[in-house]
């Protein structure tokens, strides 16, 4: 009988390598139907899984959702999550989006919050609502990124904006994925990697000014949405 680690092996060593660079990407490695012709080689439960990934970290399907909804979705995804692995970097992934969430608020005007004024998930939460004047929230020299983030949002260099936010989201993963060779976790890995270069092949200048640019003239309600 053919184990699951040997599944896994054939299911990896069947799909085309990423590039280590995200912005130089003009296509996928393979189109999404060819990667679910080879992701029907997974369980039923590491598909629920993957698919329970998928649909908390894939941004056009929340968009329209509120912050309740988004972080209640998110900690029932997280809990349900069998993998410590898997739920380290999901949980980065929401922290991630709850970072950019309050850099987008300040950034349209609103005012410090309360201690429950400001919804998100994460370890990041208490810093976010002390030191909402702060650039970077305090959190520049432990997160580099959010630094050049906040002067990219408040030059309002949108395109340049997104860039860097997808980089660090691919780099990330390529990173955590390293550790990971023929396993669950790496299929995963995998999967959310093709999602962020798919991403990136829609985009061009204008589509990302006119998603910047509505982002940021959002109100509380979806804050919490995309990336």
């Amino acid at each position: 009988m053919i184990g699951p680690r040997y599944e896994y092996a054939m299911l990896l060593s069947s799909l085309p390598m990423h590039p280590q660079q995200l912005l130089g990407v003009v296509q996928t490695p393979l189109s999404r139907i060819q990667l679910d012709k080879r992701l029907a080689l997974l369980s039923r439960h590491d598909s629920e899984d993957l698919k329970r990934i998928e649909d908390l970290v894939h941004w056009s399907q929340i968009d329209d959702a509120s912050d309740e909804f988004i972080i209640n979705k998110s900690l029932e995804i997280l809990s349900a999550i069998r993998d410590p692995f898997l739920k380290k970097i999901i949980l980065w992934r929401l922290e991630f989006r709850t970072l950019l969430s309050a850099l987008r608020l300040r950034h349209a005007g609103h005012e410090q919050p309360g201690k429950s004024g400001f919804c998100g998930v994460g370890q990041w939460l208490w810093l976010i609502r002390k030191n909402w004047d702060k650039p970077d929230f305090g959190l520049g020299a432990r997160l580099p990124w959010l630094a050049y983030a906040q002067l990219l949002l408040a030059q309002n260099k949108t395109y340049e904006l997104e860039k860097h936010l997808l980089t660090t989201v691919w780099q990330y993963y390529a990173r955590e994925g390293n550790s990971h060779y023929f396993d669950f976790p790496a299929v995963v890995i995998y999967v959310l990697r093709w999602d962020i270069s798919h991403r990136w092949t829609l985009y061009h200048t204008e589509q990302a000014l006119t998603r910047f640019d509505s982002l940021v003239d959002e109100c509380m309600d979806g804050a919490l949405s995309g990336f």
